[in-house]
């Protein structure tokens, strides 16, 4: 009996272990659903509690932890993301995704040997795997030694001088983990233990330089000199260093010994220093002889196209770039420059198709870098944000310190209005380059955007003790005057702006905004009209022009305007949303959708145009045309939820295809739960498939929000009326017909009233 006892309990303790892993699996496999959902609806706090909670009851879920990794990059914080990468590529050993993502955020934390330890993890997984070769490539970039960073960085000033960018990334080629004291303390053991070693004291050079010690660290270089005056790292990089500190003078001696070894990189490199210090006959001289030598045609050449285009002669910088290219048809720095060239003559699509072949041929390489921040730059001039972002992300992917693609994501997504984001990159930024006053510029532009003036004021307050006068920063004074109900001293502050730039469009469009509030918009017409008889035409001053000629009344002159300003400048969307948008107001619909759709075929990722032609298209009652058009919205974006809620009114409309309804509108629902049409919407779609209890919240919130609709009133009445609640049915449905008497539905809403004892108003 003992025996048969111990056994029963062996058994039930067994029952309930496995139940217990059982259940904690499928609560586990619940709430990673639920995560998934809130992650599909860009609800991401909710997303990382669900994931955390699943993990919890299952730690193996690597495919769990891997999406709750996505969701804190999605949050921003990168320390976990960082944790949870690496965490999943643990427990998912064969995934190349893992791998590559842990690798790529390791990359970002300048953990360079880890990050190529998770690259040829990924490349052994799958060899031709073009992320991986990507990430290990950066991974080796921040592996570089000294003096192949320097070779790459005299690359970068050559082709564009007048960029700090170059000159900063300098100062932090080997950044150290860690404290500074015992940072500093490693490098001067490594000094002592090598007392002549190159190496070891430019290491410690470039540790005082990456931490502001700029006098230690020229006295070091100075050292370094001194150990041996013909060796031409050290000469470059105390050269480099004076060009760096803007002392362009002391910087000649130490690229003049260069040449002491006659070597055609030497005499390159002098001359790289005589563009720097604007003596370009000295460099055209040098340049010359050394383009007659087939081994350094190329390097020597694009040198000398560099110069006419700085220059301005544009055409002969093409002509020597073609006759490079010819030879080298791969050459980065060649396409680089040419892409540059082709975007100061205005031929976007050339320069695009240069910076492209760069990205094809090197993918992984700094030269693509630059060329995705080309790109980026010319998807933004064209208004294809979607684009830019895309582009600037790939920067992202490729450097160790993009302040450039961290600023234009940062500019992009305030345009946006997705403050949360553009203050997240303006703060990596600021860690970049401390008190950069256009970091700070998008921190205190989006404080604004969330009417927080008294934060605004205190992240402008040291800019502005710092710059008082600077444009810049009297535009973000006057901004915080406008928020604060002060125009008169925002009025003042524009026009100062104007009288240093008479151009700016920021501080034109905001006088035009001050005059317009003020009821003044024919001086705001009258103004701009003075404007452009002085100015170039542009785009945005067009643009400007017109809003002043609407306001006041001239909508004839307002679409001369931006007619003005498409044919001045055709790959610009804004004219053409503009104009459409009049279109609208002058109820001119099929002016508008033309207008729209060119905005589409000349930017097929815009879901806001491709949106506003199938509104426009239903509201003309073409709903067919409507249906195909929300479709192919969907395509550009599954998750758009405007076109999800109105592809959904128009099924449930015609009471077909419901299932697919629901799931559309549930997609609207998820980024929209207040709006009371996507309410609405998911509330009919429920009560059409006889789910009238579901449906009634969703409902009663719409008719709440829109006390003057009788259609909410109508559907919630006739919800009540399928779950038996009469009295409610009755007074939505007379509700319903005290609105409006003949509204679609109208009849039956009669009828539901009559059969529950009420009567119509």
């Amino acid at each position: 009996m003992a025996i048969e006892r111990a056994a029963r309990q062996l058994i039930a303790v067994l029952a309930i272990a496995t139940c217990a892993v059982a259940c904690s699996r499928r609560n586990a496999a619940e709430h990673a659903r639920r995560g998934q959902t809130y992650y599909e609806g860009q609800r991401y706090s909710e997303a990382a509690l669900e994931f955390r909670t699943a993990l919890q009851q299952d730690p193996k879920l690597g495919d769990v932890r891997l999406k709750l990794a996505d969701t804190y990059v999605q949050l921003h914080d990168a320390r976990n993301a960082l944790r949870e990468y690496v965490r999943a590529s643990d427990v998912l050993p064969n995934s190349v995704e893992a791998q590559i993502k842990a690798g790529q955020l390791l990359l970002l934390a300048r953990q360079f040997e880890d990050a190529k330890t998770r690259a040829d993890r990924a490349i052994a997984l799958d060899a031709k795997n073009a992320d991986a070769q990507i990430l290990r490539g950066n991974a080796l970039a921040g592996l570089k030694n000294f003096d192949a960073a320097m070779s790459d960085y005299q690359d970068a000033i050559a082709l564009d001088p007048k960029q700090p960018t170059a000159y900063d990334n300098l100062a932090m080629l080997q950044l150290v983990q860690g404290k500074r004291d015992e940072a500093e303390a490693s490098f001067k053991a490594a000094v002592q233990a090598a007392p002549m070693s190159v190496p070891a004291h430019l290491a410690l050079a470039n540790f005082y330089w990456s931490v502001g010690r700029r006098d230690d660290a020229e006295s070091v270089l100075k050292e370094t000199v001194g150990i041996n005056r013909d060796d031409p790292t050290a000469n470059r990089a105390l050269g480099l260093f004076y060009l760096a500190s803007n002392r362009v003078a002391d910087a000649e001696p130490y690229f003049v010994a260069l040449t002491r070894s006659n070597s055609d990189e030497a005499a390159i490199t002098l001359a790289d220093y005589y563009i720097v210090a604007n003596r370009h006959d000295e460099a055209r001289t040098i340049l010359r002889e050394r383009a007659k030598n087939p081994k350094v045609f190329a390097t020597a050449s694009i040198r000398l196209a560099s110069l006419d285009a700085m220059e301005n002669d544009r055409a002969g910088a093409q002509r020597l770039l073609r006759d490079v290219l010819e030879k080298e048809p791969k050459n980065p720095a060649a396409l680089l420059l040419s892409a540059r060239v082709s975007i100061a003559n205005g031929k976007r699509d050339e320069a695009k198709t240069s910076a492209q072949a760069v990205v094809t041929n090197e993918p992984a390489s700094a030269a693509a870098a630059m060329a995705w921040q080309l790109i980026a730059q010319i998807e933004t001039s064209s208004d294809r944000f979607e684009d830019a972002i895309h582009a600037y992300d790939e920067v992202l992917k490729l450097q160790a310190r993009p302040y450039g693609a961290v600023m234009g994501l940062a500019t992009l997504y305030l345009m946006r209005a997705d403050t949360d984001k553009a203050s997240s990159y303006a703060q990596q930024a600021l860690t970049m380059r401390p008190g950069d006053p256009e970091a700070t510029s998008i921190l205190v532009r989006a404080d604004l955007v969330h009417a927080d003036v008294a934060k605004a004021t205190a992240d402008l307050a040291p800019l502005q003790k710092a710059m008082p006068n600077a444009v810049g920063v009297v535009k973000l004074a006057a901004l915080i005057q406008l928020a604060s109900n002060k125009p008169d001293l925002a009025r003042a502050s524009y026009e100062r702006v104007l009288k240093t730039n008479p151009n700016d469009a920021e501080a034109l469009e905001a006088l035009l905004t001050i005059d317009l509030r003020g009821g003044r918009a024919r001086d705001a017409a009258a103004r701009m009209d003075a404007r452009l008889k002085e100015a170039t035409p542009t785009v945005p001053l067009l643009a400007l022009a017109a809003s002043a000629h609407e306001a006041s009344g001239d909508a004839e002159g307002a679409e001369m305007l931006l007619r003005k300003a498409i044919d001045l400048d055709p790959d610009r969307l804004t004219a053409y949303s503009r104009l459409g948008a009049l279109y609208v107001r002058q109820n001119r619909l099929a002016d508008a959708i033309e207008k729209f759709r060119q905005v589409s075929s000349r930017n097929p990722k815009s879901v806001s145009a491709a949106t506003m032609v199938a509104v426009l298209l239903e509201v003309q009652g073409k709903s067919a045309e409507a249906e195909k058009q929300y479709q192919q919205v969907l395509g550009i974006d599954s998750h758009s939820p405007v076109a999800a809620n109105n592809l959904a009114w128009i099924y449930v409309a015609s009471d077909r295809q419901l299932d697919e309804a629901l799931q559309l509108a549930e997609t609207a629902y998820r980024t929209l739960p207040e709006d009371p049409d996507v309410n609405d919407t998911l509330g009919w779609i429920l009560y059409k498939k006889k789910m009238a209890t579901r449906a009634t919240p969703y409902l009663e919130k719409a008719a709440s929000k829109h006390p003057n609709d009788p259609a909410p009133h109508f559907h919630l009445g006739m919800a009540y009326v399928d779950e038996g609640q009469f009295d409610k049915a009755r007074s939505s449905l007379q509700r319903a017909l005290t609105l409006k008497k003949d509204f679609d539905g109208a009849a039956d809403a009669r009828k539901a009233l009559a059969m529950t004892g009420g009567t119509a108003p």
